[in-house]
Parts: structure tokens; C-alpha cells; sequence
């Protein structure tokens, strides 16, 4: 008689809670060093749009239009990785569904096959994807920014607009899901701004419902 061998968590914890996973180190270093990469490539390549250095230099609007190009590239990367990381309950995620319905039942008010519960699973998920999305805007928005795509300027100014949207209301939702968590009491969902104030854990206060 053969046994079915365990569901293989994503990284070790105490507990086998995926909700409560650590991040790994290499997984921190990739996040700070693309997100440093991204941010010294948007600055340099602000620069370069000053007119007293455009008109001094022929080759400053190439080169800031590819620098913002290879910034928003970083920071697509990063919106991904966060994104593949906190998928579960959203999408991709077949072989940990099975531990995030057995150690996060209780956070969850709806069984899977409702459409509230569905998306009690899925809204982290679609939160970092929103971003995602926001970063693929910057990055297309960018590439127009390269002097050879001139006529399309217009075009990638609007991009830089809708992705700068994306950003905004998925921060804004980060933000809000963040005061509806209570580490005293998970089942309490109610809006506070005093629970912007506490040490949440990363993934568990990600996971934590809200009203809907």
C-alpha cells in the first residue's frame, strides 16, 4: 500500500502555514536590489530631460528615454515577483491550495465555490497584479519616451498616466486592507487606523479578509 506524499510547502516555517512563509533572503535581496536598480534609473534618467542638459548634449533624450525604459523594467520585476509570491488563493497556486484551505479556514467568512469566497482568496493576488500591470503601463509608457518613437509621445505620456492610476488605487487597497487587520483578533475586519500602527505580518495581514 503506497502512501501520497505531502504537499510540499513553499519555504519551511514553524508551522506550515503558506500564509505565514518568510520570505527567503535571496528573495529579499532580489526585491531591494531591483527596486534600487529601478529607482537610480528613473533618477538619472530624469536628468536628462532638463533643457540645459538636452541642449547641451544631442544624446540626452536617448539615453533618459532608455534609462526610464530599463526603470520600469526593474520595477515590472519586482511587481512580479511580489505578485508570483502572493498568488495563492488567486491563480497558479493548485499545489498550495490545499494547505491554504486547511491552515486559513478560519479567516475566510465564505466557502471556496461563492463568489465572495473566491474572492476573499484571490484579492491579494489581484492587488500585486493590479500593480503589475501599473509597472507594464511605465514600462510600455517609457519605451515611447525613446526619441525614435517621437510621433508617439502623446501615446506615452497617457500610458505613464493610466499606469501612474493602476499604482495608485493598488497602494491605496494595500493601505486599506492593512487598517481592516487586527493581529489581536483576525476575525475582526472593521476599518481602523490604528492597526496602520501595528507589526503585521507580511503575508498573514495580506490574507486577511475584507468587507465586502
Amino acid at each position: 500500500m503506497t502512501s501520497t506524499p505531502e504537499e510540499t510547502p513553499l519555504v519551511v516555517s514553524s508551522n506550515d502555514n503558506v500564509l505565514e512563509r518568510p520570505q527567503s533572503l535571496l528573495w529579499r535581496i532580489f526585491h531591494g536590489t531591483h527596486y534600487m536598480i529601478g529607482a537610480l534609473a528613473f533618477v538619472i534618467g530624469s536628468c536628462m530631460f532638463f533643457p540645459s542638459v538636452y541642449n547641451n548634449y544631442s544624446f540626452a533624450l536617448t539615453v533618459g528615454g532608455w534609462l526610464f525604459t530599463v526603470g520600469s523594467f526593474f520595477f515590472l520585476l519586482v511587481d512580479i515577483q511580489e505578485w508570483w509570491y502572493y498568488r495563492v488563493g488567486c491563480c497558479f497556486d493548485g499545489k498550495y491550495r490545499t494547505s491554504l484551505e486547511t491552515h486559513a479556514s478560519t479567516l475566510f467568512r465564505n466557502p471556496r465555490n461563492t463568489f465572495h469566497g473566491r474572492y476573499e482568496r484571490a484579492q491579494v493576488g489581484i492587488n500585486f497584479f493590479m500593480s503589475a500591470c501599473g509597472s507594464a503601463l511605465y514600462l510600455a509608457g517609457s519605451i515611447l519616451f525613446i526619441p525614435v518613437f517621437s510621433k508617439e509621445l502623446i501615446s506615452g505620456e497617457w500610458l505613464f498616466i493610466v499606469g501612474s492610476a493602476f499604482i495608485y488605487v493598488s497602494q491605496a487597497w494595500k493601505v486599506y486592507r492593512s487598517a481592516c487587520t487586527n493581529i489581536h483578533d483576525r476575525h475582526d475586519s472593521r476599518f481602523r487606523l490604528a492597526n496602520l500602527l501595528n507589526d503585521i505580518p507580511p503575508c498573514r495581514s495580506f490574507f486577511q479578509p475584507a468587507p465586502l
